[in-house]
């Protein structure tokens, strides 16, 4: 059987962040899979969709995306199921799971004979644990699994997990922790680690009549060096009309760039329909994601 070479897409595609400046694995364990806070400049922090601790005090959600990810750059298509179910007054439950498809490259004998092609994919599942101890604070933990597969024998895995505590008083929500720690991944005799970050966030949620306006701002600290910043901002009439704006910035060796966010969401009787596009950046920009979901 002839021995095949990947081509430089390939090369591209190995557990290496895309967008840092220097070795991270597995970064699309990063990407914000949900039409509601990508809109919002990835300010995810507080959402029941991520956060396990959130639960409690913003109520349960579960939603399905489809995601046209990167069309710029190394796109993929993106299939997501996350959820955040409350039970009882204290306890919450998180699971998440992630279908990804990259796009389809070449393989290359050592002779340069273009030969068979290949689609890379990713794959991320987990799930995870909230608890309120006081009517003003929380716990939460996610554990996930994550594994990418560059070509027929090649596959990189890894076991992460967040961990953070959330606080509440009246409209206002600030949380805490860690994001994406696990182990290292290994590639030959080189190993990279994950994308892990310390995380914090903060919002306001403020109601006018059958108005409301929710601010939202995300901080990550890579460990690998970093930083991301995620600012963003909703309004509801009703709550059954969403218009959502945001913007991220991305430095040094954080998995995501700068770009911009806007979208819009429509609810009724729990079911809503939420849509958001990412522009101003190369790579990510026409990144379109669309999501079905029941909030309760």
């Amino acid at each position: 059987m002839k021995k095949y070479i990947l081509t430089a897409l390939v090369a591209a595609l190995l557990p290496v962040s895309l967008f840092a400046q220097e070795s991270a694995a597995l970064p699309f364990i990063r990407i914000d899979r949900s039409a509601i806070t990508s809109a919002m400049g990835g300010t995810e922090a507080l959402s029941p969709l991520y956060n396990p601790a959130a639960v409690p005090f913003r109520g349960s959600d579960v939603a399905f995306t489809f995601q046209n990810w990167a069309p710029g750059g190394l796109k993929s298509t993106n299939l997501n199921l996350m959820g955040g179910i409350k039970i009882g007054k204290r306890f919450a439950i998180n699971v998440i799971g992630a279908y990804q498809k990259g796009q389809e490259y070449s393989l290359t004998d050592v002779t340069g004979k273009t030969g068979s092609s290949f689609a890379p994919s990713d794959i991320l599942a987990g799930g995870g644990l909230g608890f309120a101890i006081t009517d003003f604070l929380s716990l939460g933990v996610n554990v996930k699994f994550a594994q990418s597969t560059i070509a027929a024998n090649a596959k990189y895995s890894a076991i992460a997990g967040d961990a953070f505590v959330m606080f509440k008083m009246k409209g206002f929500y600030a949380t805490a922790g860690v994001a994406s720690l696990g182990t290292p991944v290994k590639s030959g005799e080189e190993s990279y680690p994950l994308p892990a970050s310390a995380k914090v966030g903060v919002g306001y949620d403020a109601h006018f009549g059958t108005s409301a306006i929710l601010v939202a701002a995300d901080a990550d600290v890579f460990f690998i060096g970093g930083l991301g910043l995620g600012l963003g901002a909703q309004y509801a009439w009703n709550d059954m009309v969403f218009v959502r704006a945001g913007f991220h910035v991305g430095s040094g060796k954080s998995p995501l760039p700068s770009y911009g966010s806007f979208g819009l969401g429509f609810k009724i009787v729990g079911i809503h329909l939420d849509a958001s596009y990412i522009l101003g950046n190369a790579a990510l920009g026409n990144t379109l994601c669309v999501g079905l979901g029941y909030a309760f």
